[in-house]
């Protein structure tokens, strides 16, 4: 089944989300939920996540989580689709993960009946499709606001290459930097999946592109803009085409989606 990270995602991937230099230093975790919603309660969902934000924020005050984040899958869409919605938890480290209590604050500022509609309603309105564990890698740029996009390579590395290929991702940040100054991009983010839940899932990394438009994001997506003048402005006595075809014998690319943030913590 195919996933993501915010992010990431888990990932969906992503996000997905940037962590600040804090977290990265301490390898941040991004935990992804993907969700399915039973037909005709896409509405009672969202009103659900108003609540899973509340609570959410409550764990960002106790320092749980650095982030939540919700994501609607754009494409591919219908009935059909193996999950709709992913949300991601980005964790400082594995010690907040294991943390006991980190609910309660939140919790204690919702009525007994407003807890207990809440859980009833997400059991009648969506159901969850798997679970993703990521750990961040490395990244550039701003943060998602809601509406904004984020295109999302799902990417599995070649036996032995893991390590190259993150050297050529590291290698591309300063030419991604220059694409978010050229205002073509919004971000960039790297999550490696750290385990899988669900099996058969063919992607070890997330890729993520974020946008602050639609229109950008089909643009980069369907090759109308990219970063070849950039390449060669940070580089300029290497050839794009030689970086790509690099590319190509490190990784193979499982699939390609396209995300919109919906909602995020304050």
């Amino acid at each position: 089944m195919k996933t993501f990270l915010f992010a990431s995602m888990v990932i969906l991937l992503s996000t997905v989300f940037s962590p600040d230099n804090k977290c990265q230093a301490q390898n941040p975790y991004g935990e992804v939920s993907f969700v399915k919603i039973k037909p005709h309660m896409n509405e009672s969902y969202l009103i659900d996540m108003k609540t899973s934000k509340k609570l959410a924020n409550a764990r960002v005050a106790n320092k749980t989580i650095t982030s939540w984040q919700l994501y609607r899958r754009t494409y591919p869409r219908g009935l059909d689709a193996d999950y709709d919605y992913a949300t991601l938890s980005v964790f400082p480290s594995g010690v907040e993960m294991k943390a006991e209590n980190t609910w309660d604050t939140g919790v204690r500022d919702l009525s007994v009946k407003e807890i207990s509609d809440f859980l009833t309603s997400l059991n009648n309105v969506r159901s969850i499709v798997a679970t993703d564990l990521y750990t961040y890698k490395m990244g550039t740029g701003a943060k998602l606001q809601p509406g904004e996009y984020v295109q999302l390579n799902l990417v599995s590395a070649k036996p032995g290459s893991h390590e190259a290929y993150e050297k050529l991702l590291e290698s591309l940040k300063p030419v991604i930097e220059e694409c978010i100054k050229a205002g073509e991009l919004k971000g960039f983010n790297v999550w490696k999946r750290t385990y899988v839940t669900n099996s058969g899932a063919e992607n070890n990394y997330t890729v993520s592109f974020s946008f602050a438009t639609f229109d950008q994001a089909l643009s980069w997506a369907s090759g109308k803009t990219g970063m070849a003048d950039e390449y060669k402005k940070v580089y300029p006595k290497d050839d794009i085409n030689n970086m790509t075809a690099k590319l190509r014998e490190l990784r193979d690319i499982v699939s390609q989606e396209l995300w919109e943030l919906v909602e995020v913590t304050d």
